[in-house]
């Protein structure tokens, strides 16, 4: 299975052998979707905001997720969920939406390494230790009529210090750094990105 994520709408590739692929919202499940409906999802979100979820529904669902993402222009990321010694997450504001610290990958880069630099770069927090894989997450996006797909790639960080106080890269449009503890504010939860919802519930299932 693969998550999506297109105008912060969640689009799942299941298997057909995956069992009930019903919604629970206003959804639509489209079944062996052929190459021009993965061509014209984009468009059709955005002819339908009542649409909140799309299931795409294959006898290969391997095959289909290739098939998706050749018709973008592929990014990779990488990010930290960064936890200090209060227990305290580490998150961002960047455009008004709550966020998690990323960032593009830079060529012969590991990921890790980008990790770590786009965490430090992104909030002034260093002193960071990955402690382990998390998610990876997947959102596209169009910059002057290209469209992209971003896999993120994610780590979970410790940060020795309590609530340091970060620097935020107003470059990239993040406005405060804050520390936050668990679970996560409602405010911030209501104002953060479905792919920041599955690395943090990531995060909280391997803490169990």
């Amino acid at each position: 299975m693969y998550v999506v994520f297109m105008l912060n709408r969640r689009v799942s590739f299941v298997n057909s052998e995956a069992g009930n692929t019903t919604s629970n919202g206003a959804g639509l499940t489209v079944f062996n979707p052929d190459k021009k409906t993965l061509q014209e999802l984009p468009k059709f979100l955005k002819a339908h905001n009542e649409v909140d979820e799309v299931t795409l529904v294959s006898d290969d669902v391997e095959a289909l997720w290739i098939r998706f993402c050749l018709n973008y222009f592929e990014v990779l990321s990488a990010g930290g969920m960064v936890l200090n010694s209060k227990n305290k997450v580490l998150w961002i504001n960047r455009n008004n939406h709550w966020d998690l610290p990323k960032g593009k990958v830079e060529p012969g880069e590991s990921l890790e390494d980008a990790a770590m630099r786009e965490v430090s770069e992104e909030t002034g927090i260093e002193n960071l230790k990955i402690t382990g894989d998390l998610a990876t997450t997947y959102h596209t996006y169009d910059i002057d009529g290209v469209v992209h797909l971003k896999t993120t790639f994610w780590f979970s960080m410790e940060h020795k210090g309590g609530d340091t106080v970060g620097t935020p890269q107003a470059i990239e449009g993040i406005t405060e750094v804050k520390w936050l503890g668990m679970p996560v504010p409602t405010k911030i939860w209501e104002s953060t990105y479905g792919s920041i919802r599955i690395v943090v519930n990531a995060f909280k299932n391997r803490s169990i």
